[in-house]
């Protein structure tokens, strides 16, 4: 039986003993909280007193233990993704802090990472947060920034991350590498095979373009994984897919979400925000180079976002936390995807 989660006492009375025998040393936490983003994986925002009366702002991200989303959560291979970019001159990403993968201590492996200044738009952000609340003229600075790291995230060298490649995919095709990945994920998912999913491989194969090498891909490149700051973009988060793929696997996500959090649901977008051609163009400006094949990107980001979507809907469906309508032709992914393999 899976070991239960810690309460916040428990939590803290744990870490606290966990940090002396690890060798990170004397802390005391005078404060926990849950994270209200992260969802995918248990987080929890600590403050920490070190031993020489300084303080110390980390998160810790434990590995999914029941509600499992996606097929190898592996909270050791997010952290060496963190290492990694962390060292990257140009990108705001908080740095790892400490690693533990005995599951006995609070139930799954966990990391601590640094704990940047800011707030993240949250996945409605047409309708309420940061964006929402911003002036046109600040929204359009914020997404451009965030274009900017994105392409700056795929300039880094892609060889310090080959633990990501997948073992069942062509060396060097980064598009064979994330198709690859993705079958293995619909396998795995246990949700229905739906109609949909057949005709999106049949689209996706029958407009599939050339090879285009391998590059890093983020896996979840959105505004709601990018914390700001009085405006300014202060770190990039949340790396349980990132993938040897291409860079527009990320741009082509990227967009279908915005789509699909506006058109797909019946909203409008917020004033200010780079439409889909203009945000391409953003991206190729900053990047130097033109996109490669767009519209096939953005439906296979349809493709996996409708199957990551599907599977949580049906867990929350399970627990009473969501109703049954929501799942298949009430997936607003799964609605949009099938838009965009009929046009």
């Amino acid at each position: 039986m899976a070991k239960q989660p810690a309460t916040r006492p428990q939590l803290i009375t744990i870490l606290e003993r966990w940090m002396v025998v690890s060798g990170l040393g004397e802390y005391q936490l005078k404060d926990v909280v849950p994270a209200e983003a992260g969802m995918s994986s248990e987080t929890w925002l600590l403050a920490a007193i070190a031993p020489d009366g300084s303080n110390r702002d980390w998160v810790l991200r434990i590995q999914p233990r029941a509600r499992q989303v996606y097929q190898d959560p592996s909270i050791a291979r997010q952290f060496d993704v963190i290492r990694c970019l962390s060292q990257v001159p140009g990108l705001p990403v908080p740095a790892g802090v400490a690693l533990e993968q005995d599951a006995d201590i609070l139930g799954a492996p966990f990391f601590l990472m640094e704990r940047a200044p800011g707030k993240a738009p949250p996945d409605g952000y047409h309708t309420q947060g940061l964006l929402a609340e911003a002036t046109p003229a600040q929204r359009e600075s914020m997404w451009e920034q965030g274009v900017s790291l994105l392409a700056r995230l795929h300039a880094v060298d892609v060889t310090p991350f080959d633990f990501l490649a997948w073992p069942d995919g062509p060396a060097g095709d980064g598009i064979a590498q994330e198709l690859a990945r993705w079958d293995a994920y619909l396998a795995w998912s246990g949700v229905p095979r739906l109609g949909i999913y057949d005709r999106a491989l049949r689209w996706l194969d029958d407009h599939r373009p050339p090879a285009a090498g391998t590059g890093f891909a983020w896996g979840d490149a959105r505004p709601c994984n990018i914390l700001y700051a009085d405006g300014k973009a202060t770190a990039l988060l949340d790396w349980e897919t990132a993938s040897i793929g291409t860079a527009e696997t990320d741009l082509g996500w990227w967009l279908f979400y915005d789509r699909m959090m506006t058109d797909a649901i019946g909203l409008p977008r917020l004033d200010g925000l780079p439409d889909a051609r203009a945000t391409i163009a953003l991206w190729e400006a900053a990047s130097g180079r033109r996109a490669q094949a767009m519209e096939w990107h953005i439906v296979f980001a349809g493709y996996r976002f409708a199957m990551i979507s599907e599977r949580a809907i049906r867990m929350a469906i399970r627990t009473g936390h969501m109703p049954e309508t929501m799942a298949g032709d009430g997936n607003p992914a799964i609605c949009l995807l099938t838009e965009l393999v009929r046009s």
